[in-house]
């Protein structure tokens, strides 16, 4: 199983660890980070409930009980151990789980393009830089709505960085496994 496979089936078990909490079916809670990432900034959060509460059948949703639920979710699976996680704010989220190794993995928009056109076969370049730059608003927005004041490229949030784009990709899979084995850490935090 690669990374990015055991990453997918991690995400799905925090979106149902977070649907059970809430007691709603996963789709909900889909539904509800959609919309709270697509949310107007200059709605005040009195609105945002009651928009929300009509949308909803009667149902509140916002950015409070979505984290509490992901945070829940998240530290959870952690204890269980030998865990991928990709994004979600994991890294901030276990800052403190003793075990936890946070990686950051990074290269030049251009080259990630290059590497996403590659990957998929795109017929050109300019539709991979703008899956690019889709995916780095994304998770600017992600970070802007539920963690905010927290820059997602700080290097503080970090243990180990790597630029992709100097590194070769089985030296960085060497390294992250090192740096795992050599502090003794079962969950692993990987954002890029």
């Amino acid at each position: 199983m690669n990374v990015h496979t055991a990453a997918v089936k991690v995400d799905k078990q925090v979106l149902a660890e977070m649907a059970r909490q809430a007691g709603v079916a996963v789709e909900v809670i889909v539904q509800a980070e959609e919309r709270l990432l697509a949310k107007p900034i200059g709605i005040s959060d009195e609105m945002r409930a009651l928009l929300s509460a009509q949308r909803d059948s009667g149902r509140a949703w916002n950015e409070a009980q979505f984290i509490k639920w992901m945070t829940a979710a998240i530290q959870l699976l952690a204890a269980q151990g030998n865990i991928i996680f990709v994004g979600r704010g994991a890294h901030i989220i276990l800052k403190e789980h003793i075990s936890a190794l946070h990686v950051h993995l990074y290269a030049p928009p251009q080259l990630r393009a290059e590497r996403i056109q590659k990957r998929r076969a795109l017929p050109n370049l300019e539709a991979a830089l703008r899956i690019v730059q889709q995916a780095d608003e994304q998770r600017r927005n992600w970070f802007r709505h539920f963690f905010s004041g927290i820059d997602w490229k700080d290097a503080r949030h970090y243990h180990l960085m790597i630029d992709t784009a100097r590194i070769p990709a089985e030296t960085a899979t060497t390294l992250i496994i090192q740096a795992a084995q050599t502090t003794a850490t079962i969950p692993v935090g990987v954002n890029g």
